[in-house]
């Protein structure tokens, strides 16, 4: 973990040259120096936070084991997955960065760089307000990451809307930070950024507390990643899906399981987040129509039709028998998204 410098002594005598740790008084956490580069007005581009499309699991375990983490030899028991999976999947299943995700979790908890499993069970701050505890529903490494990636994928989608946030923030609108400054993000990344932590902090060129990382703690650690590992940021392959769980082709529409809005594969990338289907779609993964649920259900829901026929949600929403997805929880077209027996 980075120290701050001990800060020159005035007036004569020795220098105490003892480097002096400053501690963040929102998540007790030790702040690196503070550089005071960023622009607190646009602290990172909408493709930092939902890009790395092309970031595989091996790559965050290489990375961790760089780090020294002690989350290169966690395996979450909730999930069954190890800790680099869950940082890469449940990213992507909200078109989240897992590098920003990485970022995000050093700059809450710093089990990046941390050999302990000191606040694990609140990885990311998520669902844990400042000055008090974390909501229990929230509690736990996987839970932590899928709450955060959701909670940034439903900021970003207000504003792809044209919608503020929860809290307010709107891409080229002004708005006090707790700080307080006076912040016009000038992106939608910014403005999430804001809405999930609502202070500028030590980092940025203007306004900033020397006492809290704040949301320019994201620019600053999230700059130092990428350029730490040789990371594959994109993919010219087709677009990776959480909902589908698998690399779509270029082209390739998805209904989100996250928030069933239609995103398109666009260079590597899934733009969109509409509504309506797109209307070029090459081939789509729309929400399957169960009679037996009364609702629209994600591609790769398995739902139990009789007591001898289970089925599973595929491409352009038609439903595959899954013969022993009741057993395995895998059907035709990959792991069950869900499972609903008679």
């Amino acid at each position: 973990m980075l120290l701050v410098p001990a800060l020159l002594a005035a007036g004569c005598g020795p220098l105490d040259e003892t480097p002096e740790p400053v501690i963040d008084e929102l998540t007790g956490q030790v702040l690196q120096e503070a550089t005071t580069k960023y622009d607190m007005h646009r602290l990172l581009e909408d493709s930092d936070v939902t890009g790395g499309t092309g970031i595989t699991p091996a790559q965050v375990q290489a990375f961790l084991q760089q780090q020294g983490s002690y989350l290169a030899g966690y395996t979450d028991p909730a999930y069954g997955k190890t800790a680099a999976t869950l940082i890469v999947e449940r990213s992507r299943a909200s078109n989240i960065s897992p590098l920003y995700m990485l970022a995000r979790i050093q700059g809450e908890s710093s089990l990046i760089q941390s050999g302990t499993s000191t606040n694990l069970s609140k990885a990311t701050g998520c669902g844990c307000p400042d000055g008090s505890g974390c909501d229990a529903q929230y509690v736990g490494f996987g839970k932590q990451v899928e709450c955060a990636a959701k909670k940034m994928r439903g900021y970003l989608t207000d504003l792809e809307a044209g919608r503020a946030t929860i809290s307010g923030w709107k891409t080229g609108v002004t708005k006090s930070t707790s700080d307080p400054c006076s912040v016009k993000p000038v992106n939608n990344a910014t403005a999430a950024l804001y809405t999930y932590t609502p202070w500028v902090g030590a980092y940025a060129i203007q306004c900033g507390r020397t006492t809290v990382g704040g949301s320019s703690l994201m620019a600053s650690i999230y700059n130092r990643y990428k350029t730490a590992y040789p990371w594959t940021l994109t993919t010219t392959e087709g677009c990776y899906s959480g909902t589908v769980d698998a690399t779509v082709p270029e082209g390739s529409c998805v209904q989100s399981s996250s928030d069933a809005l239609w995103r398109q594969c666009s260079q590597g990338v899934f733009i969109g987040g509409t509504t309506m289907k797109p209307s070029n779609c090459n081939v789509s993964f729309p929400y399957c129509v169960s009679t037996r649920l009364g609702r629209g259900v994600p591609t790769r829901t398995c739902v139990q039709a009789s007591s001898t026929l289970w089925q599973q949600c595929g491409a352009e929403g038609v439903w595959r028998d899954a013969p022993g997805a009741d057993t395995t929880g895998v059907g035709p077209v990959g792991t069950c998204y869900a499972t609903y027996a008679l």
